[in-house]
C-alpha cells in the first residue's frame, strides 16, 4: 500500500461515496474506483461491500482503513522531523490530552519534559478517552491521556500515571444538598446527568457505580462537564464529577459533595503506540515513568 492508494482509501472510507471522494481529492472518480481495485488485488481481498445502494467497509477494509490512516500521519511526522532536522529544531511531540484532566503526574511529566527539552515542537490537543486512544492507535497523536479501565488494541500500552477522588455535583435546592457527606444507599432512584458512555464506558461505568447497583436512572447526556453541571443547576439530576475536574469549575445553582462508603478512585493513564518511531516520544515516556517511579 503506498500513501497515495492509503490517501485514497481514507478519502473513499470517510465519504462512503466515490463520487465525493473524488471530489476531494480532484481525481476522476474512474481513476479513484481503479486505484481502490489495484490495492484490492495487491491485498487479495475486498475493501468494499459494493453490493447495496451505498458501499461499505468490509471487516477487512476497517483494518486496512485504520492502517492506512497510521501510514499517512507517519509519513506526515516524518516530513515535519526531516525538516525540523535541516532547520537545527529538535523534533515535535504530539499529545492527546483530556478537558478533565491537565494537573497531576500529567501536567508534572509535560513541564519536565517542556523545561529539558525546549528544542521540541509540544503540540495538545483535547479531546475525550475513545478519541485520544484512537488517535495513538491511529499513529495521529505520540501519547493520549485516557480515563481507564480502557481497552487498548495489541501494539498499545497504558501506563497507570494518577488517581484521585470524585465529587457528588448536587442541585443546591435538592434535599442532599444539605448533606457535607452522602450515602450512597442515599442515591437509589436520584437520576444521574453525565456525557454519553462512548466518550469513555470504562470510566462511565466507574461513575455510575456509586449509584446502587451501578445503574442509575440517567436522564440527559451532555457534552461536556460543563454543560453537565449546568444541566444539574436546572435540576435534571446528581452527576458525579472527578475531585481535580470539580475544584476548577464553579456554576452558580450546584453544590458538590462528598461521597460516603469505600473510597471511589478514578484512575488516569498514558496510552502510546509500542512501536512509534518518534524518538521525541520515547523520551516523553522516559519523564512520564520517571515521575511516577518516584
Amino acid at each position: 500500500m503506498n500513501l497515495q492508494r492509503a490517501a485514497y482509501l481514507v478519502a473513499v472510507a470517510d465519504h462512503l461515496s466515490f463520487t465525493r471522494a473524488a471530489a476531494e481529492l480532484f481525481v476522476a472518480q474512474s481513476a479513484l474506483s481503479q486505484q481502490i481495485k489495484v490495492l484490492e488485488r495487491e491485498l487479495g481481498v475486498e475493501l468494499f461491500d459494493r453490493k447495496g445502494p451505498r458501499i461499505a467497509l468490509t471487516a477487512a477494509g476497517e483494518v486496512a482503513v485504520r492502517e492506512a490512516r497510521y501510514l499517512l500521519a507517519a509519513a506526515d511526522r516524518a516530513t515535519e522531523r526531516i525538516r525540523a532536522a535541516a532547520q537545527g529544531g529538535g523534533g515535535t511531540l504530539t499529545l492527546a490530552l483530556t478537558r478533565s484532566w491537565a494537573g497531576g503526574r500529567v501536567g508534572e511529566a509535560i513541564a519536565e519534559f517542556r523545561r529539558r527539552r525546549p528544542d521540541v515542537t509540544v503540540i495538545e490537543h483535547r479531546g475525550f478517552s475513545a478519541l485520544n486512544l484512537r488517535q495513538v492507535t491511529d499513529g495521529a497523536a505520540d501519547a493520549g491521556v485516557v480515563r481507564l479501565p480502557v481497552d487498548v488494541d495489541a501494539g498499545v500500552t497504558v501506563r497507570r500515571v494518577d488517581t484521585e477522588g470524585v465529587r457528588l455535583a448536587v442541585p443546591a435546592g435538592h434535599r442532599l444538598a444539605d448533606m457535607e457527606w452522602i450515602d450512597p444507599d442515599d442515591l437509589a432512584g436520584q437520576p444521574m446527568v453525565l456525557w454519553p458512555r462512548e466518550n469513555a464506558p470504562g470510566f462511565y461505568d466507574r461513575l455510575a457505580s456509586i449509584w446502587p447497583g451501578g445503574t442509575p436512572p440517567t436522564v440527559r447526556h451532555e457534552a461536556d462537564d460543563e454543560l453537565v453541571l449546568r444541566a444539574v443547576a436546572e435540576g435534571a439530576g446528581l452527576a458525579p464529577v472527578p475531585a481535580g475536574r470539580a475544584a476548577t469549575i464553579h456554576v452558580p445553582g450546584v453544590v458538590l459533595r462528598q461521597i460516603g462508603g469505600p473510597p471511589v478512585h478514578l484512575a488516569v493513564g498514558i496510552a502510546s503506540l509500542d512501536e512509534n518511531p518518534n524518538p521525541v516520544a520515547a523520551a516523553f515516556l522516559g519523564v512520564v515513568d520517571g515521575l511516577s517511579a518516584g
